[in-house]
């Protein structure tokens, strides 16, 4: 029961760590404008609403890795259940992904895409953590 705790807590954190990461590495493409004032709803909105796809892009790839890494490093830990454990870890990021989109609005076909992509990446993930165990 412990190894499979850690194994979903380990791949949360490392999932999110590789989230942040990649979002990071896009705020240093895409910086947010000086002077944004991120609890003012109203000024995030309109932000979102004027980004480039490829900055939006560049956050469902960092979904996507995230999902990916914590779904194999659930699998690589646990020793049972392992696909099981990395679809918890994605719906686990997936329920972060959802709490970012009702904070933070995003075009409707940004937030489809990424409702979407959390789940299959775990699950990949899973399956090629099971294979490599």
């Amino acid at each position: 029961m412990g190894r499979k705790i850690l194994a979903v807590v380990g791949g949360i954190v490392v999932g999110g760590i590789v989230v942040f990461v990649v979002e990071w590495i896009s705020s240093l493409i895409y910086p947010l404008p000086a002077g944004l004032d991120m609890a003012d709803k109203e000024a995030m909105k309109a932000y979102v609403a004027a980004l480039p796809i490829g900055a939006l892009l560049f956050v469902l790839l960092a979904y996507v890795l995230g999902g990916l890494t914590g779904g194999w490093l659930a699998a690589k830990i646990a020793r049972d259940s392992q696909i099981r454990l990395s679809l918890i870890v994605g719906g686990v990021l997936l329920l972060f992904g959802i709490i970012n989109l009702v904070t933070i609005p995003h075009p409707l076909w940004f937030a489809v895409l990424s409702v979407l992509v959390f789940l299959p990446a775990a699950y990949l993930g899973g399956k090629l953590g099971a294979k490599l165990a």
